[in-house]
This record gives C-alpha cells, sequence and structure tokens, in this order.
C-alpha cells in the first residue's frame, strides 16, 4: 500500500488531527495521537483500532511502514512543517498516528479486585509511571477524576511506556463521585494520606475489593474522599523527608495493598480460580453421569466413554489411553480391568506394538448404554439455550487450545 501524498495545513485529516494536541480535542473525538514509531507500535500491540498514519514525506521508517501496511492502515505522507504543526512541536516527529480509544461502560465495566482512583493527578509524567506500574502489579481498571487527568497526552503515553493503551479507564465529573461508584460495588475504599494515622503496612482489609485513592501533587486527596473512604492510610516516613513523589509513593501502596489484598481474599481466590471452577464442574458431570449408568449397569462413565473414543480410534496404545482417560498406573489397571474380565475390550499385537481394541460384545455394550450418555448430556445442559451450549463448547476447546500451548 503506497502512502498518498496530504500536501494542504487545511485539509479535514490534518485539521482533525491538530485538534487532538488538546485534551478537549482528545475528548470530544474519544481519540488520541500517536507520536512516533514507538507510540504507534505500542498501539498495534494493545489491539487497538488505528485509523491513519502521517508519515515525514522524505524519510519513511520502512519497518513502520511494513507494520501499518500489514495491518491495512492508511498511510498519507506529509511535510515537516505539517507534521511539527500536527504534534504542536518545534522538532520533527517524523510519523503521527490516529488512534480510536475504547469506550467503557461505567454500569456494565467488569471491573477486578483491585481498582486505582487517581483524584485529580494532573503531572503526565506521574500518570504515565502510576499506569505502568498499575499495570506491572496486574491492575487494569483506573478510575480518573478533575479535569486534567488524561492519560494520553505525549508525556502520559511516553512514561507509561504505552501501557496507558492496556489499562480499562473510566472518568468521573469528581472524585467524590468515583468514590460512591465504587462503593456501590462493595469496593473497600482506602485512600493515601501523608497525614494519615494508620500506618498503611499495619492495617487489616477486608475480604472485598479494594480501591486505592491517590490524589493531587500538591493537595493530595480531596478531603470530601478522605471522608467518604473505609480506610485513611500513610507511608511511614522519616523526618528529614516530608513526603513521597506521588508516582513513587503509589507503586509503594500497590505493592503492598495488593500483598495484603491476596493474602485476606486467598480462600476466596482459591476457591474461585479458574482450575477449581473447571474441575468442579468436570467432576460433578462425571457424578452425574455415573448416577445414570449406575441404573443400568456396573460401568461408569469413565470407562464407557473410553469405549466410545477406542470404537472412534480403533486401536489404542496404552500410552494414548492414559492421556484420553488422565489415568495412569494402577489407576488405569483398575480402570480397564472389568472391561478387560467382561471380554469388552482386548490386547492385540499391531505392528510390533501392543494396543488395545475393541470387541464384538463391548460394541454391543456401548450401543445399549450410549444412549443414556446422550440423554444424560442432554439434561445437565437444559438450562442452556443451543447457542450457549455451541459456545461453551467453542469456549473449551479454545481453552484446551490456550493450555497445550503453555504446555509447550
Amino acid at each position: 500500500m503506497n502512502p498518498s501524498p496530504i500536501t494542504s495545513i487545511k485539509d479535514p485529516i490534518i485539521i482533525a488531527a491538530r485538534a487532538l494536541s488538546t485534551l478537549a480535542g482528545r475528548r470530544e473525538q474519544n481519540k488520541c495521537l500517536l507520536e512516533g514509531a514507538e507510540a504507534i507500535n505500542w498501539a498495534l500491540e494493545a489491539g487497538l483500532s488505528i485509523e491513519h498514519v502521517l508519515l515525514y514525506d522524505r524519510e519513511i521508517d520502512r519497518a513502520l511502514l511494513e507494520a501499518l501496511d500489514a495491518q491495512q492502515i492508511p498511510m498519507y505522507t506529509v511535510s515537516s512543517g505539517i507534521l511539527k504543526k500536527v504534534t504542536n512541536s518545534s522538532y520533527l516527529i517524523p510519523a503521527a498516528g490516529i488512534v480510536q480509544l475504547p469506550s467503557v461502560d461505567r454500569e456494565s465495566a467488569p471491573l477486578g479486585d483491585f481498582v486505582l482512583l487517581l483524584d485529580n493527578v494532573q503531572d503526565h509524567g506521574n500518570i504515565g509511571t502510576i499506569v505502568r506500574t498499575a499495570r506491572g502489579f496486574g491492575v487494569r481498571d483506573i478510575l480518573l477524576s478533575g479535569d486534567e487527568c488524561d492519560l494520553y497526552y505525549r508525556r502520559a503515553i511516553k512514561a507509561s511506556r504505552g501501557k496507558v493503551f492496556k489499562v480499562r479507564a473510566l472518568r468521573f465529573e469528581s472524585g467524590p463521585m468515583a468514590v460512591d461508584y465504587l462503593k456501590e460495588r462493595n469496593y473497600q475504599v482506602v485512600a493515601a494520606s501523608p497525614h494519615a494515622p494508620a500506618v498503611q503496612s499495619l492495617i487489616r482489609l477486608e475480604k472485598k475489593p479494594l480501591a486505592l485513592v491517590v490524589g493531587n501533587e500538591t493537595e493530595g486527596v480531596s478531603q470530601e474522599i478522605l471522608d467518604r473512604a473505609d480506610l485513611v492510610v500513610r507511608i511511614p516516613m522519616s523526618d528529614r523527608v516530608e513526603s513521597l513523589n506521588v508516582g513513587v509513593a503509589t507503586g509503594i501502596s500497590l505493592y503492598e495493598l495488593k500483598y495484603k489484598l491476596v493474602i485476606a481474599m486467598l480462600t476466596k481466590k482459591i476457591r474461585t480460580t479458574l482450575g477449581r471452577e473447571v474441575n468442579v464442574a468436570g467432576k460433578l458431570i462425571q457424578m452425574a453421569l455415573d448416577a445414570e449408568l449406575g441404573r443400568i449397569s456396573p460401568f461408569n462413565s469413565t470407562q464407557i466413554i473410553f469405549l466410545m473414543v477406542l470404537k472412534c480410534d480403533g486401536v489404542m496404545t496404552e500410552d494414548q489411553a492414559n492421556k484420553d482417560t488422565a489415568t495412569f498406573g494402577e489407576a488405569f489397571r483398575l480402570l480397564i480391568q472389568p472391561l478387560l474380565d467382561g471380554n469388552y475390550i482386548q490386547y492385540m499385537q499391531d505392528e510390533n506394538e501392543t494396543v488395545l481394541t475393541l470387541t464384538g460384545r463391548g460394541d454391543e455394550l456401548l450401543g445399549q448404554l450410549w444412549g443414556v450418555i446422550e440423554a444424560s448430556e442432554e439434561r445437565i445442559l437444559q438450562d442452556l439455550t443451543d447457542e450457549e451450549t455451541g459456545q461453551l463448547v467453542d469456549y473449551l476447546h479454545r481453552i484446551q487450545n490456550s493450555c497445550i500451548r503453555l504446555i509447550g
């Protein structure tokens, strides 16, 4: 894709891009300006939708050009003068992109266990540092209050190393409105203040989600928020130092409070972890199938499903059978011995290796019992629509594929 030239400062694309150098322009369009190849690549990595990119017409970054071309992102070449006007800078930034920012529905946003509220924080370097640190500690949800608190100014983007594109940002008209929003969602609100009586490292947290509030560089957290907070805490300091930079202080608080929250919610987290939920669901499904089969047969669901897989594959080595049944050693012997004793399966030699195969008797047993499996499956899924059942199967396949990739 060859970039198209733009030569006029009055071109609509240039006019719209120039507006993004201001806070009002960014908010009005819900877009921001990506200044430089690095910022453009950060947005690409975050999966954001880049509308188009302006490139210096006399020296084009070939690697950037190829990356944009691969994504079929429109490109335009412009003069250094136009680029300086777009970026509102006295020096040349040879590439500038326009990116659509994600919109977050405040009422349905699935916030995590730990969120961060920036109450009128204004220094863009601090904002970027805070966001980068938050992502480093696994915090994704950032609430913002105050007219000047802006994640998408060039300095904030640079200080965050592009992590502003990987957070879920919710803006509120005021800090107290944000706190009320959090309280309605059962968050414990912890505000940081250098004058608080409680030492951060000594507090006890409740077993519920936490919101940490950090305040303006000069005035700190507003009194209205302090009055609404469940806890107001401070980091103990030497009397030779009055206070810490808000970015540094936030990093310390994130580390300490996130650790405390994990300890406080450890039991809950263990009980709701993905592996446990999948394991519990799998065990319950197996118990339900076993209960149905137990009414008419001495065999359990694992044995019947193993017969079905064996019928599909024709022959199977013990190693394959171990993996398919997730049983090994003595447990596997106990599983297949009744099937061997009843002549439902048998060992045979196949090209110099011993394999398992289904017998005619096993084939008949499957014909008698597989209908029970299918009927039980329908009853297990009776509260799901056909569409939901299809989605569930798709989700499970995707989870399995992700696990396979992690296993290597």
